[in-house]
This record gives C-alpha cells, structure tokens and sequence, in this order.
C-alpha cells in the first residue's frame, strides 16, 4: 500500500510541476524613434498690386510709391521647367530662412533668386551662404526690388 501511495504522491507532483507557468519574461524596452517633424510648404511670394492711389507705381515704401528700388539678389537655379524650379525654391525657402526666395519667367527658363540686397557686400555674403549650402553656379544679379 505504501508503494501506491508513494507512486500516487509522485505522480501528482510530476503533474503539479507540468502544469505550473513559467515565469513571464519581461519584452525589452523599445528605444524611442525621433521623428523629424513635417515639413510645411512654403507659398509662393506674389508681388502686391499696384496701390490704386498712385497708378503705375509698384512698391510703396516708407517715404512714398516708387517707381523702383535697385539692389541685389543672388541666382541659384534656372531650369526650362516651372516644376523643377518650384521644387529648388521650396528647398532654397528651408535653407534661407531668413531671406525671400523668388521665382521668376524669362523665357525660356524659370529661375530662382535669393534675397532683396541693397548692397552688394550684402548679395556677396549671401552668394557666400549659398556656395557654403552646396548650390553650383550661382552669381550675384542686379534687379529692381520693387518688381
């Protein structure tokens, strides 16, 4: 009788141990993902129309209307497509933060400016800024602001 208690003991205890749940193994932490925030397109800067009081004039500055204002602005693309030049001015507006950035038709190209310099060391330092930025090609232009 013993020996079937003992072979019954042992048995119960196999099952006991058979059936008990392993301990649960934590999952590893996950490192946190950095996600760059989403870029915002820029719109496109339109020139203003001309103030009804004074016809024919296109800026109005602190002293007036005028009829121009020369200064300098440094050319960093030209390309024969609208397409290809709005995608270089939208990358040229993150870059340049601080400066506008244009797009303007002579046909037969679409080219890209940077700046409104009113001296020249000014666009100097900007062409600077732009061959330090990687733009290949580009060069100072004299043009009137007010357009």
């Amino acid at each position: 009788m013993k020996i079937k208690h003992l072979s019954i003991v042992l048995i119960l205890a196999a099952l006991a141990g058979c059936s008990a749940q392993k301990p649960a193994v934590p999952e590893p932490v996950k490192e946190p993902v950095v996600q760059e925030p989403a870029k915002e397109p820029f719109t496109e800067v339109t020139p203003a129309p001309p103030a009804p009081e004074a016809p024919g004039s296109q800026y109005v500055g602190s002293k007036g209307a005028v009829q121009s204002v020369w200064g300098w602005r440094v050319q960093i693309f030209a390309s024969s497509t609208l397409e290809n030049a709005r995608k270089v001015a939208e990358d040229a507006r993150w870059k340049f933060g601080d400066q506008q950035v244009y797009v303007s038709e002579a046909e037969p190209y679409y080219k890209v400016q940077v700046g409104n310099n009113l001296t020249r060391q000014d666009a100097d330092n900007l062409k600077s800024r732009a061959k330090a930025l990687g733009y290949k090609g580009i060069f100072v232009i004299e043009v009137n602001l007010a357009e």
